[in-house]
């Protein structure tokens, strides 16, 4: 039986192992939340997921991720170069998932945004990504 995990797994998998996106992102790729202390990094998290169903079982997943780079504006990173690259990466490309077949991975829209640390408000942490949607078959 399929896992619905895999896609997540996946995408994670896709941008954590291209050398040129950790060399912009270098504290790695995670879901949801980085570890304390990183300071250059790429966050994947759920915007939107549903089911298509067919029959007595799912034909379908239909899921929307948030996919960003965050950088701290003292770390010195190229943010607008690592969001081109995790377009790069995912938009139009394909996505090997076990156990599904992946019909389409695009961006939808676009993620740009800027906000104060919580700990010191004189610096700032910068966000740049991207909805990519993806479709896969189980």
């Amino acid at each position: 039986m399929s896992d619905s995990s895999d896609i997540d797994n996946a995408l994670i998998a896709k941008l954590g192992g291209d050398a040129t996106l950790l060399a912009l992102c270098p504290n790695g790729v995670y879901w949801g939340e980085a570890p304390p202390g990183s300071t250059r990094f790429v966050v994947v998290s759920m915007a939107d997921q549903s089911d298509e169903p067919m029959f007595s079982g799912r034909a379908f997943e239909n899921a929307l991720y948030l996919v960003k780079a965050v950088m701290l504006s003292t770390a010195a990173g190229d943010i607008k170069g690592a969001a081109a690259r995790i377009d790069v990466l995912l938009d139009q490309q394909p996505l090997t998932v076990s156990g599904y077949g992946v019909s389409i991975v695009r961006r939808e829209t676009r993620e740009r945004q800027t906000e104060p640390d919580a700990v010191d408000p004189s610096i700032r942490w910068y966000h740049r990504g991207g909805t990519y949607r993806v479709v896969a078959s189980s």
